[in-house]
């Protein structure tokens, strides 16, 4: 066997029974690459010939899964030395059966297989999530979940200061009865959120700039907490898995299979929902705010703060994927007019750590039209 590198940095490596990465060193041989795990008693080199490889390729990083069942990989920043080479080396192996029959029978052959694809997409597309997402157990679901979440936040800042006044606020809001509901806010000048499945919320400094009043912060919480206690993460992930599984079992692509594992859940930062689960977001979370004593106006005042402030030019993902329109406005108000009532002032403690977050993220103002 042939080291074709020698250069040793060190990268996280996942061996599949826990969310906590490994520092390993790799090297690069004629057929296979091997890992170190720098961080073990009595390292040793384990090889992973590349023809059992399969990498997906996100901004910053390639996740390279060392087996066929993906569940052990490497996670490789693009700065690494042999970034480039391992990406390539992985590559020259990947050869599906549709890429080598294309070469003999040419373009009919490729319409051929574009409608059976097409056909299939669409089946999967509609059936299977449905269906799917009834055998999935809520304990499988919320691991799921904290590995997706270690995954997206590991390029990300998360502000410990801010996150604990968030907790502090809303301490005594209930959000769900099933999943444990945790917020985490990430340095980010972004204005986003977005929903794990399992429970996490992640929630971008930026759109804490955009409030006034705790009652948005309440609303956004009941609204992203909705989308988990109704399992829509987990269902926008289940279609668009169930998209890129079908097109791999007829390609053999299995670097689209591989993006279903990982590169979905990053897309959960600017996940779009359709308007049916958005509108369910939007009431379900107003009910939310009501069981906790909370005026469901500031699911109003949220919407249209955030469509006030949105000429800045700014980074808008949160927009993008949950887009305010005046039916929701409308529908928002309406609801609350429905359900005027007498609601709770926010506690001496509660309004302290919210003024606290406020110094942290003040509102921008907005800009002139």
């Amino acid at each position: 066997m042939t080291l074709d590198a020698t250069t040793r940095v060190a990268c996280a490596y996942y061996n599949g029974s826990s969310a906590i990465p490994h520092s390993v060193h790799i090297s690069l041989y004629g057929d296979a690459l091997s890992i170190v795990d720098v961080e073990s008693e009595e390292p040793k080199e384990i090889y992973f010939p590349y023809t059992e490889c399969r990498y997906v390729k996100l901004e910053q990083q390639a996740f390279v899964y060392l087996q066929p069942s993906y569940t052990t990989y490497l996670v490789l920043p693009v700065q690494h030395p042999q970034y480039l080479q391992l990406l390539s080396k992985i590559s020259s192996e990947q050869t599906s059966w549709f890429q080598k029959l294309y070469k003999k029978n040419g373009v009919a052959l490729f319409f051929v297989f574009i409608i059976t694809a097409a056909a299939m997409l669409f089946i999967g597309y509609k059936t299977v999530p449905p269906l799917l997402i009834k055998f999935i157990p809520v304990q499988e679901e919320i691991k799921w979940g904290n590995e997706f979440y270690e995954s997206i936040v590991s390029d990300k800042e998360i502000d410990s200061s801010a996150t604990e006044l968030v907790k502090k606020i809303t301490e005594q809001y209930s959000m769900s009865n099933q999943y444990p509901i945790t917020v985490a806010v990430v340095k980010d000048s972004t204005v986003n959120a977005f929903a794990l499945p399992g429970g996490h919320i992640v929630v971008y400094s930026g759109i804490i700039c955009t409030m006034k009043h705790p009652d948005e912060l309440f609303a956004l919480l009941g609204h992203e907490a909705t989308h988990v206690n109704q399992r829509h993460s987990l269902q926008m992930m289940l279609t668009n898995i169930t998209s890129s599984y079908l097109l791999s079992i007829i390609t053999s692509d299995f670097n689209g299979l591989g993006s279903t594992l990982i590169g979905n859940a990053n897309l959960l930062r600017e996940l779009g929902y359709s308007r049916k689960l958005e509108a369910e977001a939007d009431w379900k979370g107003q009910e939310i705010m009501i069981q906790n004593k909370v005026n469901p106006a500031g699911m109003t005042q949220l919407m249209e703060a955030l469509q006030a402030a949105y000429s800045d030019k700014g980074n808008w993902s949160f927009l993008r994927s949950h887009p305010v329109t005046k039916d929701r406005i409308s529908e928002s108000k309406k609801f609350s007019q429905q359900h005027a009532s007498s609601f709770n002032t926010l506690p001496t403690e509660q309004q302290t750590a919210w003024e606290a977050l406020k110094k942290l993220y003040p509102e921008k103002p907005t800009p002139k039209k």
